[in-house]
C-alpha cells in the first residue's frame, strides 16, 4: 500500500490559476472567475496561497492588504479533504507572510456557514458586526469578524 504524500502549500502562481477557479466554482455559489485571479496575481496587495495534493488543487487562501489591514476574501478546502488541518496550514501561511505587515485582519461569511464561522473562531476570529441581505444566490446576511494579529500565530 502507498502512503500519500503530505499536501504541499505553495503561492498563487499562474500555473494554478485554473486549479484555483475550478476549486472555487465547487465551494461558493458565486466564485470568482480565473479572470479576477490572474488579476489578483498581478495586484502587489494580493497574497495567496494553494495547497495542492498530487498537482491538484485542494485548498486556497486568498487576501488583500492596505497599510496595516488584511482582509480575509476566500478560505477553501475541497470537500474530501476537510478536516485534516489544510485550512489551518493555509491561515499558517498568510500569517507568516503577514508578520509585522498587518495588525488587524477583517472577513465576512455567510450566516449560515457555520463550519466556517467555527474554524474561524477557533482561529482567533471575533464577531465585530452584521449585515443584513449581504450576500446574494441566496440571500443571506454576513457575520463580520475581525482577528488581531501580532508576532503570534496562535491557532494557525
Amino acid at each position: 500500500m502507498t502512503q500519500r504524500a503530505e499536501p504541499q502549500i505553495t503561492l498563487f502562481s499562474p500555473e494554478n490559476i485554473h486549479g484555483v477557479a475550478a476549486l472555487a466554482r465547487q465551494c461558493f455559489t458565486t466564485p470568482w472567475s480565473e479572470e479576477i485571479y490572474r488579476r489578483e496575481l498581478e495586484n502587489p496587495q494580493s497574497v495567496g496561497f494553494v495547497c495542492t495534493d498530487g498537482g491538484n488543487v485542494i485548498g486556497m487562501i486568498h487576501c488583500n492588504f492596505v497599510l496595516d489591514e488584511l482582509t480575509l476574501n476566500t478560505l477553501c478546502v475541497a470537500e474530501n479533504y476537510r478536516r485534516q488541518g489544510i485550512a489551518r496550514r493555509l491561515w499558517a501561511a498568510v500569517c507568516g507572510m503577514m508578520q509585522g505587515v498587518c495588525t488587524v485582519c477583517y472577513l465576512e461569511v455567510r450566516e449560515s456557514n457555520l463550519a466556517a464561522r467555527t474554524l474561524y473562531e477557533s482561529l482567533g476570529f471575533r464577531q465585530n458586526g452584521y449585515r443584513p441581505r449581504y450576500y446574494s444566490e441566496p440571500e443571506e446576511a454576513a457575520v463580520l469578524m475581525e482577528k488581531r494579529l501580532g508576532t503570534e500565530t496562535k491557532g494557525a
